[in-house]
């Protein structure tokens, strides 16, 4: 066993899309990290198929949301998500969405719909995890080392030690970093060094099957107006199906009956009734998995942290497993420069947990109403019928979906909505709620303390979102000089890197507050039409230099 002689500043376990974007978090700061994970290249596994809104937005601020907007599906094909008896049967209902490149044009509906300067994108994370490494190797400061596992940990008062081992030749290193942040997946080794466990559903839905296979023949058995995502409703198996790449990559996934050993299921039987023929195919992938709804009973000890499914585990509807985790980085990554640099207290990772957990409780709820909302539609096999029967039963599953899973598709309050009204580092938040998500398909912009900042669009077609710093933003709408000048001095004494950004009154659109103090996750941390009535301490207590209990600025 050997030992780095000069210790890292930080080391991430996990270089999937949340542990690379983590790293990216640190590495555009300056921070040193030496970020691992045991596979040789990025994933081969189209598990998460959708970047969502609020992922696009921070992935704009790193530079890469045009480079995954033009990944996956050709730019030209419609992002549909349609429901099927089968893929060559009747169809249900449809979801319509834009195409990557109306969205690029700037001509998508969705932009009247969605208070976002970048709409979810559907690529799957087999073409997604290229483009974050690649954008990863920009920064000189993070080194990135595939074939290497986390298999140990140890805290100091100043330092953690992680055991790395490579996993082709069994050779170990003891590396001492100032932080260890575990984006390590559902089987953590960094969570269990800290004695954390996941806790929730560990069945929480039927048991699933996945097929990822390759058929040239089936994208023309589709036909011209083929959509992104199936949800096929057969007489005895049911699931989802995706096309990754427009061509010839497919992804499908099968319930699997409810008292069956899901070893018994046959993958081929499973196929056959959600295309509803036999077609030419190749199997790339099988797999045999349980949904679940599990989060972490504690995300942070020490010098440790977590984010990602390292942190929680629950069933990929809507997007929301991933992305959370994305989230998760954002809001960790400027947090540990902070402490880094000693811009920062400690106090500031007990935020992140209190925020994130929060957020993870009602996100895994939400993903599971929605399986559960869905689970008794097309029961009847009549369903399947060429008969008047079999289409008025069709047409009264239509309606059903159409009212019960629109939620899964517009979950603008999933992506937007999460407000950190618990959180000490938040002041003049709203009272505190039962859950960080008010409802899974309702956004109401707020300029509130606890929020994300609302988007809004600025002369030339420029956005809000361009205009913020690195770090800490702050909006002043009419706001006094003097109040801003008293907030930018406490800024600048505690050194806190503060953008001052000054907003037209006829621009602000729903920014209805003159001064906005934003953090560098775009979540609003204290706002008002006045000055705090002391700035040094509100600044302070943004930085996690407070007591234990006390709010930030209180």
């Amino acid at each position: 066993m050997s030992f780095f002689l000069s210790p890292r500043q930080v080391v991430v376990a996990g270089a999937g899309p949340v542990g690379m974007t983590l790293a990216i978090e640190l590495g555009r700061r300056g921070i040193d990290v030496l970020i691992v994970d045991p596979s040789p290249a990025t994933t081969t596994n189209p598990r998460c198929n959708t970047t969502n809104a609020r992922s696009m937005e921070y992935f704009r601020r790193i530079g890469i949301a045009d480079a995954i907007r033009r990944a996956g599906l050709p730019l030209d094909h419609q992002t549909d998500v349609i429901y099927v008896t089968n893929l060559t049967g009747h169809e249900l209902l449809r979801f319509p969405f834009s195409s990557a490149q109306e969205i690029l044009d700037g001509t998508a509906f969705e932009f009247q719909e969605w208070p976002t300067p970048e709409p979810q994108h559907r690529v799957s994370q087999i073409f997604l995890e290229p483009i974050i490494e690649e954008r990863l190797r920009d920064f000189p400061t993070v080194e990135l080392r595939r074939g290497w596992e986390a298999t140990g940990l140890t805290q100091a008062a100043d330092s953690a030690s992680v055991t790395l081992r490579n996993v082709d030749t069994g050779e170990e290193e003891v590396v001492r970093a100032l932080f260890v942040l575990g984006c390590d997946g559902g089987s953590s080794v960094v969570r269990k060094s800290i004695g954390a466990r996941l806790e929730g559903d560990s069945t929480a839905a039927e048991e699933r099957l996945s097929v990822y296979f390759r058929s040239p023949e089936l994208r023309s058995i589709l036909g011209p107006d083929a959509g992104w995502m199936y949800w096929w409703y057969g007489s005895v198996h049911r699931g989802s199906f995706l096309q990754l790449d427009g061509r010839d990559l497919f992804l499908l996934h099968g319930r699997v009956p409810e008292g069956m050993d899901p070893d018994d299921l046959d993958p081929d039987e499973v196929m056959l009734a959600a295309i509803g023929r036999t077609v030419e195919h190749e199997k790339i992938q099988v797999i045999r998995w349980t949904p679940r709804r599990l989060v972490s009973n504690k995300f942070v000890e020490g010098r440790v942290a977590l984010a990602g499914d390292a942190a929680h585990l629950w069933l990929p509807l809507g997007g929301f497993g991933m992305n959370t985790g994305i989230a998760d980085a954002v809001g960790l990554g400027w947090r540990i420069a902070a402490l880094v640099t000693g811009v920062g207290d400690p106090q500031l990772l007990q935020d992140y947990e209190i925020e994130r957990r929060s957020v993870g409780e009602a996100t895994s709820h939400a993903a599971l109403r929605i399986d559960r909302d869905m689970k008794q539609i097309g029961r009847d096999p009549m369903l399947h019928e060429a008969s008047p029967a079999g289409e008025a039963l069709r047409a009264e599953a239509g309606d059903a979906i159409a009212t019960i899973d629109r939620k899964q598709w517009y979950s603008q309050g999933v992506q937007f909505g999460s407000r950190y009204s618990t959180s000490p580092g938040i002041v003049g938040s709203e009272p505190p709620s039962d859950s960080a998500i008010a409802t899974i398909d309702e956004y109401v912009p707020s300029t509130v303390a606890g929020g994300r900042l609302p988007h809004v669009w600025l002369p030339d077609h420029v956005s809000l979102f361009d205009r913020l710093g690195m770090e800490w933003s702050l909006l002043t709408i009419g706001a006094s000089t003097a109040d801003v000048a008293e907030i930018a001095e406490a800024a600048k004494s505690n050194h806190m890197e503060l953008t001052v950004v000054p907003v037209l009154t006829a621009d602000a659109g729903v920014l209805d507050r003159k001064l906005i103090l934003v953090r560098p996750d775009m979540f609003i941390a204290w706002s008002g039409d006045a000055g705090p009535r002391d700035p040094a301490e509100l600044v302070q207590g943004l930085l996690g230099q407070r007591t234990p209990g006390h709010a930030a600025g209180r």
